[in-house]
């Protein structure tokens, strides 16, 4: 046989005893090692590289907007903590220190029932009846040992507080002050050196009567009930501990200003 390998469609054929493979296209003799044939060659295909750019510009929008949303949190929490913060600065009566306090220095304590707390409205804007008609909507809300309203030594005369107002208390009075802060989370919070669970509410020009949030009704409502479930069975103990029902903590964390 003249024909030892399959070119052009010919058929491989074996000669004395040797085999001719005829797999691919380029015919090679099996073992007798053989050189390609002159069959057509496959084609090879490079590498396709990826270009990186796309993936790149896409990191580069999501730090873009990581950055954004970041400085948008950094300027609202201070444009509240400048909405807050009263004007003139108060400048505390003798033998009293007052230590103002970020806008969330009580987001993670727990508030009392308002019928455990003692406060007392004082009118800091010279606005006449103001403070008496505050103290009638604590009432309202079960603030049952609120006490008669006053004038505010502080901000007295021609010198108003410009702003919401001011919660005013002492180490032993945080839980109680948290309670009062639910009614409006823009009240400028101020601890002072008094050493009793009392506060103060002075209320100031930019006060919008007692309207509490949805959220804030909502823990309210909880801690009066806790209140009225254990009026009875309260030991001297709980109420020497002014104890309280277990806020969500994520409860809590909606009643914090948005914006003043």
């Amino acid at each position: 046989m003249p024909a030892y390998t399959s070119d052009g469609g010919h058929a491989c054929a074996p000669f004395q005893g040797i085999h001719f493979s005829c797999e691919g296209t380029g015919q090679v003799a099996a073992g007798t090692g053989g050189r390609p044939g002159n069959g057509r060659q496959r084609a090879v295909r490079p590498y396709r590289k990826r270009k990186p750019l796309p993936a790149l510009i896409f990191i580069g929008v999501l730090g873009v907007a990581a950055v954004t949303v970041w400085v948008n949190v950094i300027s609202s929490s201070g444009d509240i903590a400048e909405a807050v913060a009263c004007e003139p600065r108060p400048m505390p009566p003798a033998d009293t220190t007052f230590t103002p306090l970020p806008y969330d220095a009580l987001a993670t304590t727990s508030p009392l029932p308002p019928s455990q707390v003692e406060v007392t409205v004082l009118n800091a804007n010279n606005t006449r009846g103001e403070a008496s008609i505050a103290t009638e909507a604590l009432r309202q809300l079960g603030f049952t040992r609120v006490t008669d309203p006053g004038n505010d030594e502080v901000y007295t005369g021609d010198t108003v507080a410009e702003c919401h107002g001011q919660i005013r208390f002492g180490a032993p009075g945080e839980r109680a002050a948290r309670t009062v802060h639910l009614l409006n989370p823009c009240l400028e919070l101020i601890r002072d050196n008094r050493e009793d669970p009392t506060v103060d509410l002075a209320i100031g020009t930019k006060f919008n009567d007692v309207s509490p949030s949805g959220v804030a009704v909502e823990i309210l409502d909880r801690l009066k009930s806790w209140s009225a479930e254990n009026e009875h069975t309260e030991t001297d103990e709980q109420s020497a501990r002014q104890d309280g029902p277990v806020i969500d903590q994520e409860l809590l964390t909606q009643t914090l200003p948005k914006h003043c």
